[in-house]
């Protein structure tokens, strides 16, 4: 693991390190599974804030670690919660506060990796969505069991999930309650990678680390440019390509990388 300073937010429900490069959260309720319910919300709103200043104030900083358990990476919405709502209002408040949590979760400009030990459960599913990536071990899988409680999902997961594996597919799932071992899940694109028990997290850590030895300038323009690709025209996407090329040419970064390629060595970059 890389190395990193624990925070020192009074979270009893998560745990968050801010390293150097990486910034590793892990839901820690073993008690819920890590069920959501205000509490958490409140928790993971609290652990973005100091991941997003993190994220601004860091250099060399390349990417988010999102950690579960083994007995659920996220068990969903929890019941007990659930069952104490007695107005509508109430749960469509549940519904968009999380919504604002995994909203800023997947707009967290470093790339994000899911490193799922354990199931994804309903709304845990959505969860595993709002990240860039997942590296999924062999215990764990993704169930999509809304119909079978006699719901949908509720915090951005129906979008997402079209957006991950396409509409058609995304229905089929929906509609048939399926859950989807790490085969299956590999297949339809839900999984990026997928690796043995109790090896996610370090698969996880593996990649931010070769993240971190190139040029962190560019590995945080990737997403920003590939999320506008999807959402732009041709000419809007190709502008805000020059744009970024333009910057990051300019950068230290960029001429710290041609003299090291010129001196035959490895770059030295400084996020600048």
């Amino acid at each position: 693991m890389l190395s990193g300073n624990q925070s020192q937010a009074p979270f009893s429900r998560l745990r968050l390190e801010l390293g150097d490069t990486r910034a590793l959260l892990t839901f820690a309720h073993p008690a819920t599974r890590n069920a959501i319910d205000p509490e958490m919300i409140g928790e993971l709103a609290g652990a973005m804030d100091e991941i997003e200043g993190w994220g601004r104030e860091t250099p060399m900083a390349v990417g988010l670690v999102l950690a579960g358990g083994e007995a659920a990476f996220v068990s969903g919405a929890n019941l007990t919660y659930l069952a104490s709502i007695v107005s509508s209002e109430e749960m469509a408040e549940f519904s968009r506060s999380m919504q604002g949590v995994l909203n800023r979760l997947e707009d967290f400009p470093l790339p994000v990796i899911a490193a799922m030990e354990g199931p994804a459960l309903g709304g845990g599913t959505e969860v595993a969505l709002a990240c860039d990536m997942r590296i999924v071990g062999a215990r764990s899988y993704f169930s999509f069991k809304y119909a079978r409680v006699g719901v949908v999902p509720g915090w951005g997961g129906a979008q997402r999930l079209g957006g991950v594996v396409g509409r058609r597919q995304a229905l089929l799932l929906l509609a048939t309650a399926a859950a989807v071992d790490p085969e299956e899940a590999a297949r339809l694109g839900l999984a990026d990678r997928l690796v043995r028990a109790g090896r996610a997290q370090a698969e996880a850590e593996a990649l931010i680390a070769r993240m971190a030895e190139l040029a962190p300038l560019s590995v945080r323009a990737f997403k920003g440019l590939l999320r506008g690709a999807l959402s732009a025209t041709r000419q809007e996407a190709q502008c805000l390509e020059t744009a970024e090329f333009v910057r990051l040419w300019e950068s230290e970064d960029h001429a710290e990388g041609l003299r090291s390629l010129r001196e035959k060595r490895e770059p030295r970059f400084r996020g600048r």
